[in-house]
């Protein structure tokens, strides 16, 4: 997937830009240009979008009358293409990323810019509020000489320079999974997502696309928070470009965070998208490894680990090292007795435990700390995207020593793609989107700090969004198939 081989690019955090004449300056230029292409056009702003997703005609916001679309053959092949829930959410992405990256820089060229022009990336997991905000150049309409701002939208949740990204939205708690993928029912789903073929949105949440990906589309808002349109928003590509380069901080913070090395990942599917000139380009998961070698090549400012780096491994034994047994699949211990509805208020439930089947889970390794996961199935709904605030808590027993514990967050659910994933034409079969918690520090706590018998957990959601922003209007209605707790 690489053209003619130039100067690797460098990809800036967006905090440090905003002068004129550097790359988010020309940023703003570039999409003003792309957005007068025609959506036939390969490289236009609209056709772009429509590589991650399309509404169809009657959904579209930028619809104009009479226009000339592209084939239907041309959409099949190119539109509706992104890849969620699946080990191929982090290199497909930043295949899109490569090649949209080419387009503009070319289109910089075009309006009088320099070569080698760079995506900016929005770090707002840097720790501080003002990280957390949408940066200055997306938030007003008009820039200086009052001219439009390319880089503003009218619809966005998070409108006004003060509002902010929840801190626990944007945790970064993913990068400490040396698993890049994992399992789609029970257990961790990996840092990249449950092993799948082609997933155009259906199926489990990675970490990574759970949290930050899914709340960050979802705060923003507006476009922002459906797949379908959610690459008109300018803000999107740093958005996603911080996304890729998580993934590159993953990857360096550990000799244990490694990609997948199955040929059903590296080269069993190839994606088609196009590059500056309109051509088609073709690509696989082994290209997408090295990012100096990704079409025109590029690298980040700042890849250091925010975490900390991990416990280096210990000295290798002049014997031959035992490679330790696999741990068994996870075991359903609980499970919701319903369908659980969603809608605007907090809700709550409950899971009721199988006893005999968490001391068998328990007692299948001994020696070693038992993973407890918390398993939102098959979620659904025609809805606007939300999210949600995931607690665990015992049921308060009146009178009991815990009655007033607060309960203890377990997590976020984001409804980020699930009415696409709710359709029952889609390949998944409206079978919805299933996001997956590990809980195993909260019910450590909850048998240390308040006596958990092990018998029933209480679940609870309350809804949320960015701060500084008011509740939509729009109602929410979503269905939670069923709420499971497997240990592993």
């Amino acid at each position: 997937m690489s053209p003619t081989k130039k100067a690797v690019r460098v990809r800036k955090n967006i905090a440090t830009l905003g002068a004129a004449g550097d790359d988010l300056d020309w940023y703003g230029k570039a999409v003003a240009l792309l957005k007068t292409r025609p959506i036939t056009d390969p490289t236009s702003w609209r056709y772009l979008g429509a590589v991650h997703g399309y509404p169809g005609a009657a959904g579209d916001p930028f619809k104009k009358a009479g226009e000339k679309r592209p084939s239907a053959a041309d959409q099949t092949k190119f539109w509706d293409q992104c890849q969620h829930q699946t080990w191929f959410f982090l290199s497909w992405h930043r295949g899109y990323l490569a090649c949209f990256e080419e387009i503009v820089a070319d289109a910089v060229v075009e309006a009088g810019g320099p070569t080698g022009w760079a995506l900016p990336y929005w770090n707002y997991s840097a720790g501080t509020v003002a990280a957390r905000r949408l940066p200055p150049a997306f938030v007003n309409p008009t820039v200086s000489g009052g001219k439009a701002n390319p880089l503003w939208l009218a619809g966005r949740a998070m409108a006004s320079a003060t509002a902010a990204l929840p801190a626990s939205h944007v945790d970064l708690s993913a990068l400490l999974d040396s698993q890049f993928a994992g399992t789609s029912t029970g257990g961790s789903p990996g840092f990249g997502g449950p092993k799948t073929g082609f997933s155009h949105f259906g199926g489990t949440n990675g970490l990574l696309e759970n949290v930050p990906h899914n709340q960050v589309h979802v705060d923003v808002g507006g476009l922002m928070s459906d797949p379908n349109t959610a690459a008109l928003d300018p803000i999107f590509w740093v958005h996603h470009a911080n996304i890729d380069r998580l993934w590159e901080v993953w990857r360096n913070r550990s000799a244990a965070d490694i990609n997948p090395t199955s040929k059903n990942w590296l080269t069993g599917t190839t994606f088609r998208l196009h590059d500056a000139h309109g051509k088609v380009v073709k690509f696989n998961s082994s290209q997408m490894r090295d990012t100096t070698k990704v079409r025109h090549g590029y690298r980040y400012d700042d890849i250091t680990d925010p975490l900390g780096a991990p416990l280096a491994p210990p000295p290798p034994s002049l014997a031959a090292p035992v490679v330790p047994a696999p741990p068994p699949p996870p075991q359903l211990v609980g499970a919701s007795e319903s369908a659980v509805d969603l809608a605007d208020g907090p809700t709550t439930t409950h899971v009721t435990m199988n006893q005999p089947a968490r001391r068998e889970a328990i007692a299948r390794v001994p020696g070693r700390p038992v993973r407890a996961f918390l398993n939102l199935e098959n979620v659904t709904g025609p809805s606007a995207a939300g999210t949600y605030d995931v607690y665990v808590n015992v049921p308060k027993a009146p009178g009991s020593s815990h009655d007033s514990a607060p309960p203890l967050l377990a997590g976020h659910l984001s409804t980020f793609g699930v009415a696409k994933a709710s359709r029952r034409d889609s390949k998944h079969g409206g079978g919805g989107i299933t996001t997956v918690l590990e809980i195993t520090p909260l019910i450590a706590r909850l048998h240390a700090e308040r006596q958990w018998d092990g018998q029933r957990l209480e679940v609870a959601f309350q809804p949320s969004r960015a701060e500084g922003v008011e509740a939509s209007r729009e109602k929410r209605s979503f269905k939670i198939g069923r709420i499971s707790v497997y240990y592993g």
